[in-house]
């Protein structure tokens, strides 16, 4: 989403951008002006793509763009939109795959028509962020330009700091840089810092800063030097160098599931969301059938938040009791000092919330790690579930279980000795998970633990201190949600605070489709 300011006539100006979109749509330099309806195109590719085009009024319109390869059960659908209010014109473009193939694997990036519309705009921005093209170069004598840019509040785009490696190099994190600028247009800035320019922002932002070949990706609102390293994703250039595609594949994931959670302005409500999808089905209606699937949909979503919500409640009762007595005892103790100047500390290590999955587990690996060992090779496929409709809640709902995971890993160390982790659970302990077979399984079914194919993917690596071969089967998992279907996040673990090591071993956080059971193949 941006804003520019209109330069021109209004119906001018929305011309223009319809011829943009028209040329993008039909691959050529000399489009057709779109006509309100559906028309269809044979592109590139083997590619077909059906456009619908929707005027509103004078000083509206939508453009929804549906691409299929032949042969291919993928559709890809590239809804814009373009609002005119007062001096300004507004653009919304959103991009949505949907695929009978749940696991396949893609690679996210702006559509074409995103560089198209903002390198024919003027100064487009979003918030107080202002958006780029391309890389930009930022030399020693401008880094006060970034540190500014960095400690605005109102900073809507994360920014991606790049920076030139030490020593002799055939200069490809320029071309890196290049490519993550082109997939995130639009949705992030890229910065890039040759060495000299690396040296004088280490002197200004020290250990959150960047060095030698590595990239940073900051997360928006204001951030200084004295702000927690943590939330700013770094990554080395080690890891650059040995998994370059990967890692640029993350670093856009990173910044595109930040995209997708950003509140839709006001005056896009004009828009009825499901105009574009009815004026492609028969004279305008959704059928019976279409109806009644949807409504099923519902009520399980409906039975699913019901089934949560009095979970909840049940547990917030106990912590509130919990918590009153420990106000009690505190008290009696003529600690209430204690009681209060914990509420809101803001010196506390341990986050009480995350974002999304992936900064879940990296948040564990950074604060958990004396009572949980989770290895980088634990964390698998989280791209889409960073960037569902559930990421902000599959987040939290995941950092919730890896701090009860370690809690009860150091209970275990402290004493306690009633059980397992589901036993301990069950005693309501502050940091517990529900002792539920909704969200605990301890063990998989016979049908999984009989099956070869079911089971190898439960299979997992380990710390060799606990299995000298570092595999081991895990079986026991937390459900991060019920609902979701193949990609609700499952985490499994393996408990070894009775062994060598005295943590518990996280070995997957991941997909539900890459442990699979019966009913979800």
């Amino acid at each position: 989403m941006w804003s520019d300011k209109v330069v021109g006539a209004q119906d001018t100006v929305l011309a223009k951008l319809r011829l943009l979109i028209a040329g993008w749509a039909q691959e050529t330099d000399e489009p057709g002006d779109l006509s309100k309806g559906l028309a269809e195109y044979d592109v590139s590719q083997n590619r077909h793509r059906e456009v619908v085009f929707r005027p509103l009024g004078e000083d509206a319109f939508e453009v929804a763009v549906t691409d299929r390869a032949s042969g291919d059960h993928t559709e890809w659908v590239t809804m814009i939109r373009t609002v005119l209010d007062g001096e300004s014109v507004h653009t919304f473009v959103e991009l949505t795959m949907s695929s009978d193939d749940l696991a396949r694997r893609v690679s996210v990036g702006r559509p074409k028509i995103v560089h198209d519309l903002l390198e024919s705009a003027d100064k487009p921005y979003l918030g107080g962020s202002g958006l780029v093209s391309g890389a930009l170069a930022i030399p020693a004598n401008g880094i006060a330009i970034l540190t500014e840019m960095l400690g605005k509040p109102a900073r809507t785009l994360p920014i991606i700091v790049c920076a030139e490696p030490n020593g002799r190099h055939d200069q490809s994190w320029l071309q890196t840089a290049e490519m993550i600028a082109a997939r995130a247009e639009g949705v992030a800035v890229v910065i890039t810092l040759d060495r000299d320019a690396v040296a004088a922002f280490k002197g200004e932002f020290g250990f959150l800063a960047i060095w030698d070949g590595g990239i940073r990706v900051y997360a928006p609102g204001v951030v200084t030097k004295e702000s927690e390293g943590w939330r700013h994703r770094y990554y080395v250039r080690s890891r650059l160098d040995e998994h370059r595609w990967s890692t640029i594949d993350r670093i856009v994931y990173s910044v595109t599931q930040l995209s997708t959670r950003r509140r839709v302005p006001d005056l896009f409500r004009r828009f009825d969301q499901r105009a574009g999808v009815r004026m492609q089905a028969s004279e305008g209606m959704v059928s019976a059938r279409e109806f009644a699937d949807a409504r099923e949909q519902w009520e399980f979503e409906l039975e699913l938040a019901r089934d949560e919500q009095s979970s909840l409640e049940r547990e917030l009762a106990s912590s509130n009791g919990h918590l009153a007595r420990l106000k009690e005892a505190l008290t009696d103790l003529g600690l209430t000092d204690v009681l209060w100047g914990t509420q809101h500390d803001a010196t506390a290590r341990i986050p009480d919330e995350v974002q999304y999955t992936s900064e879940a587990a990296l948040a564990g690996q950074l604060y958990l790690s004396d009572w949980l060992s989770l290895p980088d090779s634990a964390i698998r496929e989280l791209e889409d579930i960073d960037t569902a409709p559930e990421a902000f809640n599959w987040g939290n709902k995941t950092w919730r279980g890896l701090r009860a995971l370690a809690a009860y890993a150091e209970d275990r160390a402290r004493g306690w000795d009633k059980g397992g982790f589901w036993e301990w659970c069950a005693s309501g302990p502050l940091l517990g998970w529900p002792a539920t077979p909704k969200k605990l399984s301890m063990t998989e079914s016979e049908s999984v633990q009989n099956s070869d194919k079911l089971s190898r993917t439960r299979i997992m690596k380990v710390d060799s201190t606990v299995q000298e071969s570092g595999e081991i089967t895990m079986l026991a998992h937390l459900k991060i949600s019920e609902g979701g279907g193949n990609l609700a996040p499952r985490v499994y673990f393996y408990d070894d605070t009775g062994g060598p090591t005295r943590k518990v071993h996280v070995g997957f956080i991941g997909p539900h489709y890459l442990v699979p059971n019966k009913s979800s193949n």
